[in-house]
């Protein structure tokens, strides 16, 4: 591999990995509150995730629920970065002219600090 490639791969890395970190922690954050007896380790589910058809520690119903809190937090990572985007563009067009207004327009029954 040329320099240029392993710094790429690197700076990859570098990027990923902090994100990965976070994504694995809200999963088994989200795993302890369904009273699961035993939630899988962050390595567990990181090399089911990157292996989902392999074999694995992760049991069905761990499996199951691992997989739901990965798209739960897709979707609301999704709904976050479409909420960006609209503000940017409404912001653009002058319609609203900070975030407080645009979450006023969109999220009403939303009060601030609260999700």
């Amino acid at each position: 591999m040329n320099p240029f490639e392993q710094s790429k791969q690197r700076l990859l890395h570098s990027l990923t990995s902090p994100v990965e970190q976070e994504v694995i922690e809200y999963i088994r954050q989200e795993m302890q509150h369904d009273a699961l007896d035993s939630v899988p380790t962050a390595d567990e589910l990181l090399t089911f995730f990157q292996s989902p058809d392999a074999p694995t520690e992760l049991d069905t119903y761990q499996q199951m629920l691992a997989t739901d809190k990965l798209l739960e937090y897709a979707e609301i990572s999704l709904r976050t970065l479409c909420d960006l985007i609209r503000y940017q563009q409404l912001k653009e067009f002058g319609i609203v002219h900070s975030a407080k207004e645009f979450i006023q327009l969109f999220h009403p029954n939303e009060q601030e600090g609260t999700p």
